[in-house]
C-alpha cells in the first residue's frame, strides 16, 4: 500500500507515517497537493490528512471516499443521541431565535459551537446559503471518546476530551468499559447503518448517559491516543479506488457539486 500525506506534517500525519512504515507500507509526503501522475488508476493508494487534501487526491487519482451521510446523526433514534438533533440549511440556521449548538454538516466552513442565536453563526457571507448545517440541543458533555470502526467492530479507541478540555490521561477502567459497551450496543442494532470503515465519537452527557456525538470519515480524523497501526485497516476501507467499489460501498460516496 502507498500512503499519501500532505506537505505540512502534523502530529497525526506523523503518527500515521510511522505506523504505515512499520506495517511495510510505502509513504509519500507530497510537496504539493498534486500527486504523481503515475499513481492514477492504481488500487493500492490511500490518502490521509485534512479532508480537502484527501478530496484533492481522490479527484486526481480516481479514488472514492466512503463517508457517513450528512443526515446520519439526526436520523438516529434519540435512544442513541440523548438529545434533539436536526439538519437544516445555513440560511435557516441563521434564522433561529433561540440559543443553539450549530456545526456544518460538511467540512469546517464555520466553527462548531454554542451560539446565542442563529444570526451569531460566524460563517462567511460568500458561503452558499443552502449548505447543510446540524443544529443540536445544548447538553453538558462530561467526557468524549473516539472509536475507529471496521465492519461494525471497534479496532482502537481513545479518550480525547473531559469537561470540554483535551485529556490524554489514562481514563478509569470502568469509564472505558462503559464507553466500549455503549458502542457495542450501537452495532448490535442492525437498523443503524454505517460505512464499512468509519470513526465514531461517543460521550457521556450529564444527567442523560452515554450518547453518540457524531460519525466522521476516518481519512481526516485525528488519532489522539488510538493505535495508529490499527487505524490503517479502517483508513484503507474508506479510501478506495473507484474501480474497486462494491454496490454497497456506492451508497456511502457523497456526490458534491
Amino acid at each position: 500500500m502507498i500512503l499519501l500525506l500532505p506537505p505540512r506534517p502534523n502530529v497525526n500525519t506523523q503518527k500515521m507515517k510511522e505506523a504505515a512504515l512499520a506495517s511495510g507500507w510505502q509513504v509519500m509526503q507530497l510537496e504539493s497537493w498534486r500527486p504523481p501522475e503515475a499513481l492514477a488508476g492504481r488500487t493500492d493508494v490511500i490518502a490521509y490528512g485534512e479532508p480537502l487534501f484527501v478530496a484533492a487526491m481522490a479527484e486526481f487519482l480516481g479514488l472514492s471516499l466512503l463517508e457517513p451521510h450528512f443526515d446520519w446523526l439526526p436520523r438516529l433514534p434519540q435512544t442513541y443521541t440523548k438529545r434533539a438533533v436536526t439538519i437544516t440549511t445555513l440560511e435557516r440556521a441563521r434564522s433561529e431565535k433561540e440559543r443553539i449548538f450549530a456545526k456544518p454538516a460538511d467540512d469546517k466552513c464555520f466553527s462548531a459551537g454554542v451560539y446565542s442565536s442563529g444570526k451569531d453563526i460566524k460563517a462567511s457571507d460568500l458561503l452558499p446559503t443552502d449548505i447543510p448545517v446540524l443544529i443540536s440541543e445544548i447538553v453538558d458533555w462530561k467526557v468524549e471518546y473516539r472509536f475507529f470502526i471496521l465492519y461494525r467492530q471497534p479496532q482502537t479507541f481513545s479518550i480525547y476530551l473531559r469537561n470540554g478540555e483535551l485529556d490524554f490521561n489514562v481514563p478509569p477502567d470502568t469509564e472505558s468499559e462503559e464507553a466500549f459497551a455503549f458502542v457495542q450496543t450501537i452495532f448490535e442494532d442492525t437498523a443503524i447503518q454505517m460505512p464499512p470503515g468509519v470513526v465514531l465519537d461517543v460521550g457521556f452527557i450529564e444527567g442523560r448517559g452515554w450518547a453518540i456525538l457524531e460519525a466522521n470519515p476516518a481519512f481526516g480524523a485525528g488519532v489522539y491516543l488510538c493505535d495508529p497501526v490499527k487505524v490503517l485497516p479502517v483508513l484503507s476501507r474508506c479510501v478506495i479506488a473507484a474501480s474497486e467499489l462494491s454496490d454497497d460501498d456506492k451508497r456511502w460516496v457523497i456526490q458534491r457539486a
